[in-house]
């Protein structure tokens, strides 16, 4: 599948995202601008595709593709990436496409700051915290993003595959199990996901450790209060056992009725981000993070997909991704902290997360 280079060195809008179990899809916009919003409050009424990052800066935005073309099917996405790369110049400049690197990613630099939140959550200013980190590779000459969409396309067929590019953003590729909202007329969905534990031997895990069941119903209970102050009753199952790629988490999933679709923007301010990615109290926890973790998270738990008010929506929160540079990978990963957490399960489960990407290029 050539012409993904050509289409990222033209510096081209565009995502080619594969949802579960679906055929992929290539969207452009290829006339006017991209939407910057400035909060999510200001999705309300509107339709295209949301790539929202954590913290909406100057430098990460919230863009929203009004794309007016899509292309369906791998064949047709084939032959019209084929006419892209037969249209780009005979030596195009490079575009800087992504950060080369963020931070010190060691496991030093971790354990500073995971000392930092455990003893907030000791002290217990916290219920629960998200601590995430980046690790940075250098990328080798033979990378192929078109193999690598591939590999994640074969690997992870339950999951939401994407590979995103704008000038404003950069380039991101990622798979992500985690539905954020869904939804169509008055019918809709959310999930709570959390606790980890390795896929071994094709079977799900039987038995889970307290924390892994106190942090999905930390996240569980918040989806459940943020639906009810907006006035929405849902209808909960679990949690169940589920797996995403080599591993398992607890999800419990939401079902309501939503009428009032023009407000898609203002139920999704009130859900990101949730505890799964950021922590309890959730505004505090989030000023917490911002201060103390260290880095800049960008577009690593936030959300993307479609949003249609008068269509369907399917909205992923943006959890297995890296950042793809001109010469580096940028991979991210966190997990939920409570009081009781331990320094060497909690690195051991970023590593275990980053597997599910390093294991697309390899």
């Amino acid at each position: 599948m050539k012409g993904i280079k050509a289409l990222i060195r033209q510096n081209k809008s565009f995502v080619i995202y594969r949802a579960p179990q679906e055929d992929p899809v290539l969207i452009f916009q290829s006339t006017g601008k991209l939407l910057r919003l400035e909060k999510l409050d200001e999705l309300n009424g509107k339709s295209g595709f949301v790539f929202a990052p954590f913290q909406i800066t100057d430098s990460s935005p919230l863009i929203l593709m009004q794309p007016d073309i899509i292309i369906k099917g791998w064949e047709d996405i084939k032959n019209h990436l084929l006419q892209e790369e037969d249209c780009m110049e005979a030596d195009p400049q490079d575009v800087n496409n992504g950060k080369d690197s963020q931070k010190a990613d060691d496991y030093d630099s971790y354990s500073q700051a995971f000392s930092s939140f455990i003893d907030s959550l000791r002290e217990k200013k916290f219920e629960k915290l998200v601590l995430s980190r980046t690790s940075t590779c250098t990328k080798d000459p033979s990378f192929s993003l078109e193999k690598a969409l591939h590999n994640a396309c074969e690997r992870y067929a339950d999951a939401f595959v994407y590979l995103y590019h704008t000038p404003q953003t950069g380039t991101w590729l990622g798979s992500t199990p985690e539905i954020l909202l869904s939804g169509e007329g008055e019918q809709w969905n959310t999930v709570a996901l959390a606790g980890t534990l390795p896929f071994h031997r094709a079977s799900l895990p039987d038995a889970w450790s307290e924390k892994n069941i106190k942090e999905q119903q930390l996240v569980a209970d918040y989806v459940g209060n943020q639906l009810n102050s907006f006035g929405i009753e849902s209808d909960v199952k679990g949690p169940f056992t589920v797996r995403a790629g080599e591993l398992a988490h607890l999800k419990s999933e939401f079902s309501f009725d939503f009428p009032e679709k023009k407000q898609l923007g203002s139920l999704l301010s009130l859900l990101h981000p949730t505890p799964a990615v950021c922590g309890l109290p959730k505004e505090e926890a989030y000023r917490f993070i911002l201060e103390n973790e260290g880095y800049n998270r960008r577009y690593y738990s936030g959300f993307m997909g479609w949003l249609n008010p008068e269509g369907k929506t399917d909205l992923y929160v943006n959890l297995r991704c890296m950042e793809i540079g001109v010469s580096c990978l940028t991979l991210y990963a966190g997990g939920g902290l409570l009081s009781h957490s331990e320094l060497e399960l909690e690195w051991k489960e970023t590593e275990a997360k980053m597997q599910t990407i390093l294991a697309i290029i390899k």
